[in-house]
């Protein structure tokens, strides 16, 4: 048993009552155990977490300090109460008793087991890994896509490919924590790489188009390149909820902007059309910045 599993069975002793029989045999529910009976029950749980709980042999292995001196506190503790409950303190006995089972929590939450550990580690290289995979998929397609197409390449290649490398070879001998951090090195690179391939998309822009119609589609295109990131965005970098809200709020302000940009080509005011558009951008591409992806403005 855990000792989260026996405090767990404690709660529920003290919720659900004692059962004692009486001189006639009936079973009699009690209300509950009485202050002395509770305070006996915590001392029998510490006593059993010091012999039995592997999370807590763990944390006593710890080569962290304060983890070894929390350790070192609890059969102190222990030991107080129960020489405090044995003069009659009850009352003290259980808030010595207290204390120890939150230096337990503490100390078994920061020596958590390797094993699981691992798991989680292994968990979230394997991720990180795809979501790196799709930037760059991401990145090389939206570079060939841009209008005109784009000859920048990826910043640091050498490097980005030899963190992706680096990661996996790691990941073979199961040291899946310093694979995260190349990983996570490389991501940040990516998106480097990315910013600076729409950074340099805009200052492409071009004054001297041959009609307003020309400069109306040429904005619309760069419109439409920022509008495919917005999902990208969401699912690679994992924003909080209040960010990707009020993100979602500015791109309904740029879709309505672009509508009205349509509207105003439609009736032949491409002039006008192509500043609205210029509009439109902005308000996407402080979407995407609200959701950590910074741009241009």
């Amino acid at each position: 048993m855990t000792w989260q599993a026996m405090i767990l069975w404690l709660l529920l002793l003290s919720l659900t009552g004692t059962q004692n029989l009486d001189a006639a045999g009936i079973k009699d529910v009690g209300a509950g155990p009485s202050p002395l009976e509770t305070v006996q029950q915590k001392l029998q749980l510490v006593k059993m977490l010091l012999a039995k709980s592997p999370a807590l042999e763990r944390a006593t292995r710890s080569d962290d300090a304060s983890v070894k001196q929390q350790t070192a506190t609890i059969p102190i503790l222990y030991a107080n109460a129960s020489d405090a409950l044995k003069a009659g303190d009850a009352e003290h006995a259980e808030k010595l008793l207290d204390e120890a089972l939150q230096l337990i929590e503490n100390a078994t939450h920061q020596t958590p087991d390797p094993a699981r550990m691992a798991k989680k580690q292994q968990a979230r290289y394997t991720e990180l890994l795809e979501d790196v995979n799709n930037l760059l998929a991401t990145f090389h397609d939206l570079r060939l896509s841009l209008s005109p197409p784009s000859i920048s390449p990826l910043a640091e290649p050498v490097r980005v490919s030899s963190l992706m490398g680096q990661a996996k070879t790691l990941a073979q001998d199961r040291h899946y924590r310093e694979a995260v951090e190349l990983l996570e090195s490389a991501h940040a690179a990516v998106i480097s790489s990315l910013n600076q391939l729409l950074k340099s998309k805009a200052l492409m822009y071009d004054s001297h188009f041959k009609s307003p119609a020309e400069e109306f589609e040429y904005e619309l295109s760069r419109y439409r390149s920022y509008e495919e990131l917005v999902p990208i965005a969401y699912t690679e970098l994992k924003p909080g909820e209040d960010n990707v809200k009020l993100s979602a709020h500015y791109v309904q302000e740029s879709r309505t902007m672009r509508d009205l940009a349509s509207q105003q080509a439609m009736d032949g005011d491409s002039q006008s059309a192509a500043a609205t558009l210029v509009e439109a951008i902005k308000q996407i591409q402080a979407a995407l910045k609200m959701v950590g992806l910074a741009l241009p403005e």
